[in-house]
């Protein structure tokens, strides 16, 4: 069993304790519902798993051991485990990514078909690639048929939501990426500041996409800056110096 536990753990990323505690949540939630009554599942020494259901008889609580193999076929195990691992791990992933929201990304386009979303592979975490979709509605009319989300193109774009969802009944993280979002000028503005970036202070007041996107500023930004953005964009980026942020 320790093995089955370790291979688990590698195989849907979680931990070993992680493993063991799904391990006695999924089958407690699931005889439970079966049994109509309240059912415990625990993992002890020996990784034996000890089945206790919790009832009254006269008005008195009793408990009552189960044997786990003979209430559940190999596959009904087996079936069960998977389907709240795969949760548990999806859960998981969302939970460490769901900081990185509202930040940018760098992507390469491995699917764009005409009415549909776009298919992006891009890395939240370093060397973790990940698959994200951009809307076709999150993308400016200006760009959607211009060729420049053609498979293999590199583009980048503002992380707007990471949430978990069911496909096909089997649990994904799902990535939302758009290309309209103001932040996303701000954050490519910083990205090519590089190192500098701490030095200046701005913001992106309004965002008229395909079209302008004003940027409030404390100091002049550099102009080698302000065209890498408006060429990435496809839209003119217009600098105010302002005395102080509003």
């Amino acid at each position: 069993m320790q093995s089955i536990i370790s291979s688990l753990a590698n195989r849907y990323a979680l931990s070993t304790v992680e493993v063991i505690q799904e391990i006695e949540s999924a089958f407690a939630r699931q005889l439970s519902r079966w049994c109509r009554q309240e059912v415990m599942v625990f993992l002890r020494e020996g990784m034996q798993l000890e089945v206790v259901a919790y009832g009254k008889r006269n008005g008195l609580p009793v408990q009552q051991l189960f044997d786990l193999p003979a209430v559940l076929s190999s596959h009904q195990f087996k079936t069960i485990l998977e389907n709240h691992l795969a949760t548990a791990a999806v859960i998981k992933q969302v939970r460490q990514l769901k900081g990185f929201e509202r930040q940018q990304l760098w992507g390469e386009v491995i699917r764009n078909r005409a009415c549909d979303h776009l298919l992006i592979e891009t890395e939240i975490i370093p060397d973790e690639p990940i698959i994200a979709i951009c809307p076709v509605n999150r993308i400016g009319l200006h760009e959607r048929h211009t060729g420049r989300f053609q498979p293999g193109q590199r583009r980048a774009f503002h992380l707007r939501r990471i949430e978990p969802v069911l496909v096909n009944g089997t649990p994904r993280t799902k990535v939302i990426l758009d290309r309209v979002s103001k932040t996303l000028t701000e954050n490519l503005l910083r990205y090519h500041l590089g190192d500098a970036a701490h030095r200046f202070q701005f913001r992106c007041l309004t965002r008229y996409v395909g079209h302008k996107s004003i940027v409030l500023t404390t100091r002049r930004l550099p102009r080698e800056v302000i065209i890498a953005v408006d060429r990435e964009l496809q839209e003119r980026i217009e600098v105010r110096i302002v005395k102080t942020l509003p």
